[in-house]
């Protein structure tokens, strides 16, 4: 199955320490009068030496980012970098390739790992004191954990031996569960909270993309917003997901949903396809959008709907992967056609 989820996380990713200076203003938006206004804020660009790229996948609460980076001058490798700009490289035994997607504020890392052979891919767990657990579901040729609960609990998805990816849930024990929502020809749970709950998207038989939020309990509650094609990153701590959903010109458009169902829609601005894909406990979103240059920038709205766009530097793209309860963001940017740094901004 070819989906959004995959092609975002691995597209940047073909392929010690640097403490970055803080750059104290966000490059302006001139992208004409109907756009929210461009935020000033503080911003960290992260590069580590000898990479051409470098990805910033999670952060939690202190600060902490989870990614990985390698590229041209070898082989990519998970990463922490703290507030203070301390980078620790690590990869789990037997690891050629290794990509740090989550952390949570216990510093607990999920993500990804592959062998010298290339597939199979094992999902991981690093503790806070550098311990590895690798594991994958039966019948597993790639498990990708994506979302990690600050017990421990993880969100994830794996591909099959006929390549077709469907979801799992991994408790804080260790009990691994695999589902998918009925009709499903390709599962991507994307965020899980501290209930439980899990939120992803799958494929329909149809070849239509659905929203599915799936409770402790199992039950798992499928929808589309205005009817469209629908798909669903982050929930938060309250039951709110985020996400987009796409109509018939094929154009993005952001929502929110919460706990009893109710829906949100909201764009950057007419015209300009809106992507959120992450959400705090406070109800801030960020995303992206891409302006009528086809340039994709980055946004943060609050909780009251306002909007503020961000771009980094002189570059092509901005993508936006993670937040967390200080409404830090962090995600990647594009320098020149190969290079890709990771970046930190606060608003």
């Amino acid at each position: 199955m070819s989906n959004p989820c995959h092609d975002d996380f691995r597209r940047p990713l073909n392929a010690v320490v640097r403490t970055c200076t803080p750059v104290l203003a966000m490059a302006l938006c001139f992208l004409g009068p109907c756009l929210p206004a461009a935020a000033a804020g503080k911003l960290v660009k992260i590069s580590i030496p000898g990479s051409s790229e470098t990805v910033a996948y999670g952060i939690n609460d202190a600060g902490s980012i989870t990614g990985a980076y390698g590229g041209d001058l070898g082989p990519m490798n998970g990463f922490i970098r703290t507030a203070d700009g301390t980078v620790t490289t690590f990869n789990p035994p037997g690891s050629s390739v290794t990509y740090g997607y989550c952390i949570n504020n216990t510093g607990v890392v999920a993500g990804t790992w592959f062998g010298p052979q290339g597939m199979p891919g094992h999902g991981f767990l690093r503790a806070a004191d550098g311990a590895f657990t690798s594991f994958d579901p039966d019948g597993s040729i790639d498990t990708e954990p994506y979302a990690i609960s600050d017990s421990g609990a993880l969100a994830g998805s794996y591909e099959d031996a006929n390549y077709i990816w469907h979801g799992f849930a991994r408790s804080a024990d260790g009990t691994l569960t695999t589902f998918d929502p009925k009709g499903s020809t390709g599962t991507e749970p994307l965020g899980i909270n501290a209930a439980g709950t899990i939120s992803g998207y799958f494929k329909d038989q149809d070849g239509a993309y659905r929203a599915f939020i799936r409770a402790a309990d199992r039950s798992i509650t499928r929808f589309r917003v205005s009817g469209s094609p629908t798909l669903v990153w982050r929930i938060n701590n309250s039951g709110t997901v985020v996400g987009s959903y796409i109509d018939t010109n094929e154009m993005n458009h952001g929502f929110l949903r919460a706990a009893d169902g109710t829906i949100t829609r909201f764009d950057i601005a007419e015209d300009v396809s809106t992507e959120p894909n992450v959400i705090n406990d406070e109800g801030v979103i960020a995303g992206g959008y891409m302006d009528s240059k086809g340039i994709r920038r980055g946004f943060v709205r609050r909780r009251n709907g306002t909007i503020k766009t961000f771009h980094v530097g002189d570059t092509s793209e901005t993508q936006t992967y993670a937040i967390n309860t200080h409404g830090e963001v962090a995600g990647l940017y594009f320098v020149g056609a190969r290079t890709i740094h990771a970046f930190l901004f606060n608003p």
